[in-house]
């Protein structure tokens, strides 16, 4: 495959093995060159007009965690936005990519996947921050960890300038608490039972890790539960990334009684122990393998 060539072909049998062994996959180039162009402007707009709208955040920020810790990064910061597909085009088809979605539920083993959430990340020239090791599904009220999430790169991504690091095969140890991200203090202790413990050193747990290095266009896929972290840009050039998460149909709500999602339980409208749907889990249609629409 060229660098220039998108994949749209489904996941390998081999793939999919790693996968369950790593937690993580680099299955290719998923946009073009022109799509990563659109998309970097979009993300522009994006930041400017959900700041104005009080919508953009810090993930580095302390006063956004229960732990109300001082700022560990100084100066630091890293922006996030979230579910942009609901009103911007760009978004809206990187979310309902098909490939995608096939690749989610090859790797997931769900019939039908849906779409959890989009989320924009912008780590600045110099000032682009450290997130601390972390797991995904500890952050969702989602009963099942049967999610995946897709980051694609809109600069090429080095460790330089904050590329992500996975911790091999942590998937395979159950869930940990939720931590900040800017300081890795975990919280919800009270809300989860005793033997859901903190993250951590995985170098000290015997886990090697990779460093994913992408270049712009192509994505990485990563298991719900699998550990990550990223460190600052300490290079002249920004560090951008769309990301789409996906998770089986079927996946049961436990709202609010599991984690205070982005959206209040009311929102929602689903009552607790109810496969989760609706407007802003909309099903991501694709075509399997055997050229049936999903």
């Amino acid at each position: 495959m060229s660098m220039s060539s998108i994949r749209t072909d489904p996941l390998s049998g081999d793939e999919i093995l790693g996968f369950s062994q790593n937690g993580f996959l680099l299955p290719g180039r998923i946009f073009h060159q022109e799509t990563v162009e659109r998309m970097r402007v979009s993300l522009n707009a994006a930041q400017d007009s959900e700041h104005e709208a009080g919508r953009e955040f810090d993930l580095l920020d302390p006063e956004a965690w229960p732990t109300k810790e001082q700022h560990s990064q100084p100066g630091k910061k890293v922006g996030f936005l979230f579910n942009l597909w609901l009103w911007n085009q760009e978004w809206r088809e990187f979310c309902f990519n098909p490939t995608l979605a096939q690749w989610a539920a090859q790797l997931i083993g769900a019939r039908q996947i849906r779409l959890l959430e989009d989320n924009a990340l912008y780590k600045a020239p110099k000032t682009g921050g450290t997130l601390k090791w972390h797991q995904d599904h500890p952050y969702w009220p989602l009963a099942q960890a049967n999610a995946v999430t897709a980051w694609v790169a809109l600069d090429d991504v080095h460790l330089k300038n904050g590329a992500m690091q996975m911790a091999v095969g942590s998937h395979l140890l159950g869930e940990r608490l939720p931590v900040a991200f800017g300081t890795g203090t975990p919280y919800l202790q009270e809300m989860r039972p005793s033997v859901v413990k903190p993250i951590e050193d995985p170098i000290e747990q015997g886990l090697d890790i990779k460093t994913i290095e992408l270049k712009a266009g192509e994505v990485s896929l990563h298991h719900a539960l699998t550990w990550h972290a990223s460190g600052p840009n300490e290079t002249d050039e920004p560090r951008r990334a769309c990301i789409a998460r996906y998770f089986g149909d079927g996946t049961i709500w436990l709202g609010s009684r599991r984690y205070a999602y982005n959206y209040s339980d009311d929102e929602i409208g689903i009552e607790i122990g109810q496969p989760l749907e609706g407007r802003y889990f909309p099903l991501v249609p694709f075509e399997s393998g055997d050229g049936e629409s999903k």
